[in-house]
């Protein structure tokens, strides 16, 4: 039971925290991004089962001005290990590397897994990119065989599970309004994992003694994983010019996880979202 708790967890918190991000290709990027190179994000996971709730593991997510096969480059990584009694249960170390074009266009990621025994490696390398199809070969390997290699292609716009992230929060949210629904395609694996999103308006994330201006998000995942589809998570990104991955919660078969922002270093804009209640 352990063992199955932390996959799902990892899998659906650290997976997702690539996934909380979602965007329309009808909904252009603002022109001045939200985030700079050296910012860094970091994020305590947690796993609820019944009236029970764990520390299960930190993640750390982070910005640089890279180069990819000789072009200027946006690298992003994400970073997560598990903590406390879930890693003496069943470690998990696993990192995520992202490259994107200066203009946001997904390049390619690769996925390092250490969990337990398994180790492996996952690249997703894109092929074509565009508002009508976006076409990706995913090829997962260790050093001594080849899991599979195949070619996925998605209707519109589709992201692996980490460069979802700048090309989201660079979204002009302006255009923005309560009640709107939009799909995106997420690639995990070989599988197209289909999202409906829909935007809920402005709220107020209530933390006690801080509290944090931001706009709410509803998910519906088309995925197994889900005990419900609709609704399967809830978002919450800062109102202010940083768009920041406030907070995750998940519903899953087995109990539901959360993943909240702890610390971020580096920010492009003042962190004008955050409200601290003084006593």
């Amino acid at each position: 039971m352990k063992n199955i708790i932390v996959k799902k967890l990892r899998n659906k918190v650290f997976g997702l925290l690539g996934v909380l991000f979602i965007g329309s290709s009808g909904l252009l990027a603002q022109e001045e991004l939200p985030f700079q190179s050296g910012e860094q994000l970091d994020y305590t996971a947690r796993y609820k089962y019944g009236i029970v709730m764990i520390k299960a593991g930190v993640a750390q997510y982070t910005v640089k001005d890279y180069s990819f096969k000789g072009k200027p480059a946006i690298k992003t990584t994400l970073s997560f290990r598990t903590t406390g009694i879930v890693d003496a249960a069943y470690k998990v170390r696993d990192t995520l590397v992202a490259y994107s074009t200066p203009e946001l266009i997904p390049v390619f990621n690769r996925r390092c897994v250490h969990e337990g025994r398994a180790h492996y490696i996952e690249d997703v390398d894109y092929k074509k990119f565009s508002g009508h199809s976006t076409s990706v070969q995913i090829k997962k390997y260790t050093p001594e065989t080849v899991k599979y290699d195949t070619l996925l292609t998605a209707k519109g716009m589709g992201f692996d599970m980490l460069n979802i992230f700048i090309f989201v929060r660079s979204i002009d949210y302006s255009k923005l309004k309560p009640g709107d629904t939009f799909g995106i395609t997420s690639f995990a694996g070989r599988e197209l994992i289909p999202l409906n999103v829909h935007y809920m308006g402005q709220s107020i994330l209530d933390k006690g003694s801080i509290k944090y201006k931001a706009l709410r998000f509803e998910v519906d995942i088309v995925d197994p994983a889900f005990e419900e589809h609709k609704t399967a998570m809830e978002i919450w990104i800062s109102d202010d010019k940083n768009r920041l991955p406030l907070k995750l919660k998940a519903k899953l078969k087995i109990g539901a996880a959360e993943a909240e922002l702890t610390e971020a270093k580096n920010l492009k804009y003042p962190f004008d979202s955050k409200i601290e209640i003084k006593k």
